[in-house]
């Protein structure tokens, strides 16, 4: 039943609304790829194939171990971990805005102990139940993503078991305010995954990011070909636009920009 009201909710009112969020954005209006984001998401293609680290098996078989579950399919795990895995050379730390309980952050932090690459992980997410949606984010309800308990509490437990407590530090709160509270902090990044969602937390992370990512360093945009992301991905066009910068098809509905030199 799900697919069967997704193709008319995506077609006749969701695609018009964001397209009609690209013209008042002084966007191109049409955006062709995006009519074809349910085919590719369902697909779940890896669009560029990067190498991966040796150790990749042997840190999910870690994150089990420690009980943390990961969400993404093993191509949209394959894509992140071989765009992170070819910025390691890169100076500057990662940082993962939208991390829901972690999972991805926990798996680059393990990477990063078990590959003897230096670098921390910065973990961002409100940590709430409810979260504000836009007029652009026509396929969210605000409530998807449910955290029990202390989330925060057992990540850090998490990051202790997997050996990494000293690669992980988090921050709990809406974007803007997160990002207000570090203004004057000198954190420069070589890796940056975005996976808000939603129009304005989107939004707000790509302008950060885009500030903050050395050149040669990698962000990747998590919803950029979501069926249910078209907000994000208008959000991502917007920020980009003055520099020209498009994203490129990752894995699934992922996307990643590598900031040039």
């Amino acid at each position: 039943m799900m697919g069967i009201d997704v193709g008319p909710r995506y077609y006749l009112r969701n695609l018009p609304r964001y397209y009609w969020g690209r013209r008042k954005a002084g966007l191109p209006a049409c955006d062709w790829k995006a009519i074809v984001n349910p085919f590719g998401e369902l697909r779940r293609k890896m669009h560029q194939r990067l190498p991966l680290p040796e150790v990749l098996d042997e840190a999910l078989d870690l994150l089990r171990s420690a009980g943390v579950r990961l969400s993404l399919p093993r191509v949209r795990v394959e894509g992140l971990v071989g765009a992170w895995w070819s910025t390691r050379a890169v100076p500057g730390d990662m940082i993962e805005c939208g991390a829901y309980r972690g999972a991805t952050s926990l798996l680059l932090a393990t990477l990063c102990r078990l590959a003897n690459v230096g670098k921390r992980m910065l973990v961002l997410d409100a940590f709430e139940n409810q979260l504000p949606i836009s007029r652009h984010d026509g396929m969210r309800t605000g409530s998807e993503y449910v955290f029990v308990g202390n989330a925060v509490e057992r990540l850090l437990d998490q990051a202790a078991r997997l050996n990494v407590p000293d690669r992980v530090g988090v921050l709990r709160g809406r974007f803007a305010d997160t990002f207000r509270s570090i203004d004057g902090r000198q954190d420069r990044f070589s890796f940056v995954h975005i996976d808000a969602n939603y129009y304005a937390g989107t939004s707000d992370a790509c302008r950060f990011a885009l500030a903050r990512t050395l050149p040669g360093g990698v962000i990747v945009f998590d919803d950029y070909n979501g069926l249910c992301d078209l907000g994000a991905r208008l959000a991502i066009d917007e920020c980009l636009a003055p520099s020209g910068m498009r994203p490129i098809a990752l894995a699934g509905s992922s996307a990643m920009l590598r900031i040039p030199a």
